[in-house]
């Protein structure tokens, strides 16, 4: 045998990794005894009602509310416009950027009560892999939020442990089918197919990573994930 076996990740990422997955079940003992994988199935996500868009978002954060053991925090959900291309000449110019694809606020309602206020662009609904990621992401925010200690690596590494957050919830299968965009372009002058940029902050091989990692601790078979 010529090659060995690599890791993924270097020594510093694997050591991040496990001191993520440790801070997590450390500072929330509730969440981490009750969570479980996220599959992509109608048992964890029944067919949608087929009503207005902004019903099936409401609709597909609650299952992704219920699956992470959030259901009774208040959410409020605000879908927006998408971006308004301009007239394009190449396909090129359509693949879009990295960043992220939704966001998070904390608010106070007039009682003093938390409550989060996420937004989203609704085409994301033509995607609902890529919104069920999404949501998880923002509920994980939520749930940092809460939080009495630091984070391991601290502020600086807020989003990349939200991502690590939402795959600990159990949602690591739609983080990693949905870190690279794809997607068929036939508009003004382009037309094809793209594989260009990122959904997310942390890289295909510590999404991946982290799969693994988060299922072997909870004493499940990651290779469950594998299909």
């Amino acid at each position: 045998m010529f090659f060995k076996p690599k890791c993924p990740v270097d020594a510093d990422e694997w050591e991040w990794l496990l001191a993520g997955f440790k801070w997590l079940d450390r500072e929330f003992p509730l969440s981490s005894a009750e969570r479980s994988l996220a599959l992509p199935t109608r048992d964890c996500f029944p067919p949608l009602s087929g009503g207005e868009l902004t019903a099936q978002g409401e609709e597909l954060l609650g299952h992704v509310q219920r699956l992470a053991g959030l259901a009774d925090w208040p959410v409020q959900l605000i879908p927006v416009a998408p971006p308004r291309r301009g007239a394009v000449n190449s396909v090129a110019a359509l693949q879009p950027e990295a960043g992220a694809c939704g966001s998070f606020r904390l608010g106070r309602t007039a009682e003093g009560l938390p409550f989060a206020e996420i937004r989203y662009t609704f085409d994301q609904l033509e995607n609902p892999v890529g919104l069920v990621a999404t949501f998880a992401h923002e509920l994980a925010h939520y749930l940092l939020h809460t939080r009495t200690n630091p984070i391991p690596g601290g502020d600086e590494v807020e989003e990349l442990f939200t991502d690590l957050t939402a795959i600990w919830l159990g949602f690591g299968i739609f983080l990693v089918n949905n870190a690279r965009y794809a997607g068929h372009v036939d508009e003004g002058g382009g037309r094809g197919w793209f594989v260009s940029g990122w959904q997310g902050y942390l890289g295909e091989r510590m999404l991946m990573t982290a799969l693994v990692l988060s299922e072997l601790l909870a004493e499940r078979d990651p290779a469950a994930a594998g299909p």
